[in-house]
């Protein structure tokens, strides 16, 4: 039971840790082409089912391999949780889209931080940090 268990993670993890690159990719590619990414999505699309999905088999996959001994989903789980709030942070504060942003002359330079970070952004800062501390929670238990 416990080998289907751990096969049933490591895969849902590897397609997580896929999807999650895939969006990273696709975000990319719209920022370069000023809206279009490679793939057929919306920007609210794009979130939900790659973002979205992406996050939900992150936990679904520690889930399934709690108490079961896999570098593989450790890894990935780390991995996976710190590419998703760096990519995040640096697209975010360092390289901020700023077609999203409101032009208004009246306002001081100061609000433009709080125009990038949203309640939205915020919280796929913290998932991230969420599920790269899940990862290094498996590593720390040695089972």
């Amino acid at each position: 039971m416990q080998t289907k268990r751990k096969i049933a993670a490591e895969i849902t993890v590897s397609i997580a840790f896929i999807i999650l690159v895939i969006y990273i990719a696709d975000v990319g590619v719209s920022r370069l082409n000023n809206g279009d990414g490679f793939l057929p999505l919306s920007l609210m699309e794009r979130g939900m089912f790659l973002g979205g999905g992406a996050i939900i088999l992150f936990l679904l996959s520690f889930g399934l391999g709690y108490n079961i001994k896999s570098k593989i989903l450790t890894t990935l789980l780390i991995v996976g949780g710190a590419l998703m709030a760096i990519v995040v942070i640096i697209s975010t504060f360092i390289i901020p889209d700023t077609s999203n942003m409101i032009a208004d002359s009246s306002s001081p330079s100061g609000d433009t931080m709080q125009q990038v970070l949203s309640p939205q952004t915020l919280g796929i800062i913290i998932i991230g940090f969420i599920i790269m501390g899940l990862g290094g929670l498996r590593a720390l238990r040695k089972k």
